[in-house]
């Protein structure tokens, strides 16, 4: 197999971004521009770009940058919430809230502010973390703090002697591990009750958490949750996300379809930090599980990552291949990638 860094593409990442921003959806390999513009891929695509300026340098990816950046600012409103859909006519279709897009928003930001960017671009990163900040602090949405956490993380490394980073970033790891707390109980060791969407995410903010703190609590519960999920995705040694077909409820039967690559590219992210905190095999071997999974080795021996033009298919059904190829999945694969490429998992 050529290496990882050889198959990466560009070029569908590219093709669904136009004048404006990042498309959200493709019909098969065709942007589908009636669907419009989402701050939840926009933000995906620019923690992509902070990482890959380094490992695919492009003049293109640059410009990217900007883009991703401006549409992100256009979103926000004055008070920090953020409105998350645009229409291709370019009006705002949906009110300003607070959401797991908020929070996703704040972790790119952080990569910015943690970034070799212009300081121009860095200074708008931090007016956006800034305005957004108040209001996932208040929330009740633990995956929006889930993606504040990684923001915060990257935020400490570039300014670690902010305190006020360090008491919000304590805050939200905490609740995280109250939630756990909460939820956890003989063979369910998880932070809520169903196992949904994204959901390496929630261990992959506490490691990043123990990274930026030293709380081993955050170690211990990272490790826990993180080795439970490995637990009920890995099925004869093959990686098996969760399906969103009726997800896994606490007690209930998981569901097996519709399997989507974030599970998979979040994943990849997650072990790959802990394996870089512990160095324990397990995670290692995980994260190339959950790569593999791009790659053909699933339930159905498909393969959605596509090498002639870097998209990535959205998913596999109970029939095989979903063969649209929009942002969502097409940034999962991407964010895991610059992951395995970034830390030295080539092959």
């Amino acid at each position: 197999m050529l290496k990882l860094q050889q198959l990466v593409k560009l070029d569908h990442l590219f093709a669904l971004t136009d004048d404006n921003a990042l498309l959200q959806h493709a019909k098969f390999s065709i942007p589908a521009k009636r669907e419009g513009y989402a701050v939840d891929d926009n933000a995906r695509a620019l923690v992509f770009t902070t990482i890959a300026r380094t490992l695919w340098p492009s003049k293109n990816l640059e410009a990217l940058q900007h883009k991703l950046m401006s549409f992100l600012l256009l979103m926000q409103s004055e008070d920090g919430r953020f409105h998350n859909l645009m229409d291709f006519s370019h009006r705002i279709i949906d009110n300003p809230t607070v959401g797991d897009y908020t929070g996703r928003a704040i972790w790119a930001a952080g990569k910015v502010i943690n970034s070799d960017m212009s300081p121009g671009a860095r200074a708008a990163a931090r007016l956006m973390f800034d305005r957004s900040l108040p209001g996932v602090r208040e929330c009740g949405w633990p995956r929006t703090q889930a993606y504040a956490c990684l923001g915060l993380c990257e935020r400490l490394q570039a300014e670690p002697e902010d305190d006020n980073l360090k008491f919000d970033l304590k805050k939200m790891a905490d609740n995280l591990v109250n939630l756990y707390n909460c939820n956890r109980a003989e063979n369910w060791e998880w932070f809520e009750s169903i196992i949904t969407y994204d959901n390496p995410r929630f261990s992959q903010a506490l490691l990043a958490a123990y990274q930026s703190l030293g709380d081993p609590t955050y170690l211990s519960v990272g490790e826990k949750t993180i080795q439970f999920l490995r637990k009920v995705t890995t099925v004869d040694e093959i990686f098996v996300p969760i399906g969103s077909n009726g997800w896994y409820p606490k007690d209930g039967k998981r569901a097996l379809y519709d399997q989507q690559p974030i599970e998979a590219g979040a994943m990849v992210e997650a072990t790959a930090l802990a394996y870089r905190l512990t160095r324990s095999s397990l995670y290692e071997k995980t994260l190339h599980q959950a790569l593999e999974w791009f790659f053909g080795k699933n339930t159905k021996s498909v393969r959605l990552y596509v090498e002639s033009t870097g998209a990535c298919n959205d998913g596999i059904t109970e029939v095989g291949l979903n063969e649209n190829q929009g942002a969502e999945s097409t940034l999962a694969f991407l964010l895991g990638a610059a992951t395995c490429v970034e830390g030295g998992f080539q092959e």
